[in-house]
């Protein structure tokens, strides 16, 4: 159960609900709700830019830094983000519109019974996995899915023009100077101080430009070994291997 992770609108009988019942998962909220809420109770519509900065935030300073600006404007908001609602529930990647992409895809089928609303969704998503599988099977040529080898090939290009040194002497620790400033990455722990690289598991402009001046004119092949394998065409394809049925109703 501690895979799991549910998303909900605000409300206490609603966390207390999957605390209960599923005590190990992970409960968020909806970002448009999060949003509706701000803007309707807290009135601070014209600063809610800056509340989306630092859900998109991938550091620790990124986020402080961007939350502490809506605290000037709107310390009502943050107060009630912060104490009421808990940084983890909403802060960073913990975010998601997939659940109200979901919603979208199921307007009609809400005002369906209960049984048929099941096999409406199992047959929207079996229908899915046949487009995705379709789709993969079209791109087995490559290593990565065709999404992940387009963001590699933007991270070299962004990486190409950053100036990188090793100055530990170490084949894993290296230093980038970019812009007055400076950030570290760390190759055997697939890190960065920016957390992209951490977080997304695959090498950002930082750490392409580490590989770049570690493995020289073949970095270009060595990107896919500092991915996650989880983007790789042969995983995906299990991903979607499966197919869903249908449940037949009672009454059949």
């Amino acid at each position: 159960m501690d895979q799991i992770c549910a998303l909900s609108q605000i409300g206490t009988s609603i966390a207390n609900g999957i605390a209960k019942a599923y005590n190990h998962a992970h409960h968020g909220y909806y970002k448009r709700h999060l949003d509706e809420n701000l803007r309707v109770n807290h009135h601070c519509g014209e600063h809610l830019y800056l509340f989306y900065n630092a859900t998109k935030a991938y550091s620790f300073e990124d986020f402080s830094d961007h939350f502490v600006e809506f605290k000037n404007y709107c310390p009502e908001a943050t107060f009630f983000l912060k104490h009421d609602l808990d940084f983890e529930k909403w802060s960073s990647m913990m975010i998601t519109n997939i659940v109200e992409s979901v919603n979208a895809m199921l307007i009609d089928e809400r005002e369906y019974p209960v049984e048929s609303i099941f096999n409406s969704i199992a047959k929207r998503f079996g229908e899915i996995f046949r487009e995705r599988r379709a789709y993969i099977l079209k791109c087995k040529d490559n290593k990565f899915v065709p999404a992940t080898e387009k963001i590699l090939r933007d991270n070299m290009s962004e990486g190409d023009s950053f100036y990188m040194e090793n100055i530990s002497r170490e084949e894993r620790q290296y230093t980038m100077f970019r812009n007055g400033y400076t950030t570290k990455v760390d190759l055997l722990k697939r890190s960065c101080f920016c957390r992209k690289f951490n977080l997304v598991k695959i090498p950002y402009d930082n750490a392409m430009a580490a590989l770049r001046l570690k493995h020289d004119e073949d970095y270009g092949l060595r990107v896919y070994d500092y991915s996650s394998p989880l983007y790789k065409v042969e995983e995906y394809l299990l991903a979607y291997l499966k197919s869903i049925n249908l449940v037949p109703l009672e009454s059949e």
